[in-house]
């Protein structure tokens, strides 16, 4: 193991220079697209495991990169679950990278008492590097590497510190043995308890994928915009993307991510916005209701309803009265979409990455191929 007994705060001094270059490419071969590298937005989108054969009627001819959701990882530096990563994906992956469109896994860890036992540990840290560079060995037509380390609640700051090591680390590692690959990270929208560094993470990285969606999640307080463009106090794009652009990352390294999905919530009243009266449901766009625990598609639930759209947000809703008292839902659909497109290419953004492309359906795929024709 390569960087077995290294410290990653060693490792992070000694990776500087790779923060101040920006992620320079190295090595011989031709590197893998990325949004800095290429003159036209770039588009990805994320498979997730539970979709099983969905990935079947994706849109790979307006794709340029298809991320597997998910590789989970555990506190030790191991796998936790691969979700059948890579052979299970052996037919999805050839169809992908014979249509041209880049395929990469994505490392995920959401248990905040899993970050904390892994991230100030040098040896799991260390572990966990060569399981993922061990996968580039194991699949060498993937693109790289995209990691999804999501926690929502205050660690201290040798956690803090330790995971911009870890990335640090990993990607000088991937230039020594993996220089045409690339490293992405996904990025949440705010940051509140101060658990990631990421002015120090956008500059070691190759882009970051921002978080554009759960601006209203299904825990909220209040239904609302799941992805509102504007309005709604913080709670937009414009807010979280000036929030990036001021700790100096530049809009060419950002991917937006974008929802396929809303939520469904009880509410108080059908006041556009009212306070929630218990926990929201996913809504898909459009999906199968056993792919999400039997929920309806808020294509299905707005042409029962009635679709009205609210002018700061952008975005489509509905409501309805049921037996137990008002819900409301709030989603997105192609229109939004349009813009939230037209909007990220006005602000001069990278890219997007749509979440999961198993919820949309023809009409949103007609919308992404005029956005962004090939």
């Amino acid at each position: 193991m390569k960087l077995l007994g290294r410290s990653v705060r060693t490792v992070a001094l000694s990776g500087i220079a790779l923060l101040a270059s920006g992620c320079a490419t190295s090595g011989s071969g031709e590197r893998v697209m990325t949004p800095s590298s290429t003159s036209q937005p770039f588009v990805a989108g994320y498979h997730v495991y539970w979709a099983e054969e969905a990935w079947i009627d994706y849109p790979f001819d307006a794709l340029d990169e298809l991320y597997f959701f998910e590789l989970e990882v555990d506190g030790l530096g191991g796998f936790l679950d691969r979700h059948g990563w890579a052979t299970r994906w052996q037919a999805m992956t050839a169809r992908a990278l014979d249509a041209g469109v880049q395929v990469t896994p994505t490392i995920s860890m959401h248990d905040p008492e899993a970050f904390r036992a892994l991230f100030p540990n040098a040896l799991r840290v260390d572990l966990l590097i060569e399981n993922v560079v061990g996968l580039l060995d194991e699949s060498p037509g993937v693109a790289g590497i995209h990691l999804d380390f999501e926690v929502f609640e205050a660690v201290d700051a040798d956690v803090r510190d330790g995971f911009t090591g870890f990335v640090v680390a990993l990607a000088e590692e991937l230039r020594v043995r993996h220089p045409t690959k690339a490293l992405s990270v996904f990025a949440l929208a705010f940051d509140d308890d101060d658990v990631y560094n990421e002015r120090a993470l956008g500059r070691a990285v190759d882009y970051l994928v921002v978080q554009g969606y759960d601006y209203h999640s299904s825990g909220s307080g209040n239904a609302g915009p799941v992805a509102g463009l504007d309005g709604w106090g913080r709670l937009n794009w414009g807010t979280v993307l000036d929030r990036f652009e001021n700790f100096g990352v530049p809009a060419s390294k950002i991917v937006m991510s974008v929802p396929l999905y809303g939520y469904e919530w009880p509410v108080v009243s059908d006041a556009g916005g009212a306070t929630t009266r218990g926990m929201g449901i996913t809504v898909p766009y459009s999906a199968p209701p056993e792919m999400v625990g039997g929920s309806p598609s808020a294509r299905d639930q707005a042409a029962t309803h009635g679709m009205e759209r609210d002018g700061e947000s952008r975005t489509p809703w509905y409501r309805y009265q049921a037996s137990d008292g008002w819900r409301q839902g709030w989603y997105e659909d192609a229109e939004s979409l349009r813009e939230k497109y037209e909007f990220a290419r006005a602000r001069g953004v990278g890219g997007i990455a749509l979440f999961p492309l198993a919820y949309g359906d023809e009409e949103i795929w007609e919308g992404l191929r005029a956005a962004f024709a090939r």
